[in-house]
């Protein structure tokens, strides 16, 4: 395996952990009941700014080359964050189960398949194929084994409508893969700084006209605003999850392809529920630690690459 191949692996598994733990500071603001779209433009527009800064001291942002590559960033954002986080928040919302939430998002790495094949033309072999499928049920172990197909409402957060809830998230399933797709071309020609810079810069501004029209007719933002709870997880998620995690995966996408990178999607809801075991307000059964070796073991042959290569 070569130095590149190694620090791409690296990259991705500190990606996923950083959007595993993610939703305890998401949970914790939505809780809080702050609005969804004020919490994405937050956390993306602190995010931009920090990596502006950092890119302009630097000088490591590069200049957009051409008006065709402005459509491809335009619509990098469009995909993710815009609706990618409109339709993973709204569908934890609606359907008020983030056990069924992190089970569809699971299908990523299956229609990242099919992306990679269809658009790049990326070499799988039948191993390959049988990890990434085998993801979805370990996954379902793991995130079903303990609560079954229960979906209950959590505390804090009532849901309203369990058919929109489930449409919202195979679009923000369908957005993470486009995502991908987009994101695999755009880093041909630009570095990742500049790609994850105008990925978030480009992301705030889609989501200032929904928070203009929506969130701020129907509450008064100034409350959060001069409130640490809300500052604090907005700090962590857009310091951490944003401007760090997607720099990284962006990295890690350029040297494994859309395929290989989509297929550690799965382990993300698996870091959920290792995280919450060690701060004491989750446990594990038999069937979910079985589940999270059957994860593993599909993740690892999704990675193998045939003896040609």
């Amino acid at each position: 395996m070569t130095r590149q191949r190694t620090r791409a692996y690296i990259f991705i598994c500190t990606t996923v952990f950083l959007w595993g733990i993610s939703f305890f500071w998401t949970n914790r603001l939505l809780v809080y009941h702050v609005p969804v779209f004020f919490l994405i433009f937050t956390r993306i527009s602190l995010a931009a700014l920090i990596l502006f800064v950092f890119g302009k001291i630097t000088g490591v942002i590069q200049r957009i080359k051409n008006k065709k590559d402005v459509l491809w960033f335009m619509g990098l954002a469009l995909m993710e964050p815009f609706f990618y986080f409109t339709g993973e928040a709204y569908g934890v919302k609606l359907t008020a189960s983030p056990n069924l939430s992190s089970v569809i998002v699971s299908s990523i790495p299956i229609f990242g398949l099919i992306a990679g094949i269809t658009f790049y033309r990326e070499k799988v072999t039948p191993r390959n194929i049988i990890g990434i499928v085998l993801t979805l049920p370990g996954l379902m172990m793991v995130v079903l084994g303990k609560w079954g197909l229960e979906l209950g409402t959590p505390a804090g957060l009532p849901g309203t409508n369990m058919t929109a809830g489930i449409l919202f998230l195979f679009m923000a399933v369908f957005s993470a893969v486009g995502h991908t797709v987009i994101l695999k071309r755009i880093t041909l020609s630009y570095n990742a700084f500049t790609v994850t810079f105008y990925q978030h810069a480009l992301g705030a501004v889609y989501f200032l006209m929904p928070v203009l029209f929506f969130d701020l007719k129907r509450t008064d933002l100034s409350l959060f605003l001069t409130d640490w709870n809300f500052w604090y997880p907005i700090i962590m998620l857009s310091v951490l999850c944003s401007s760090f995690a997607f720099l990284l995966f962006t990295t890690a996408i350029k040297e494994l392809g859309v395929t290989r990178t989509n297929s550690f999607a799965a382990v993300i809801p698996i870091v959920t529920a290792a995280a919450g075991v060690i701060l004491g307000i989750e446990s594990l059964n038999w069937i979910q630690v079985t589940g999270i070796l059957v994860v593993v073991t599909g993740v690892i042959l999704s990675q193998l690459r045939s003896s040609r290569s």
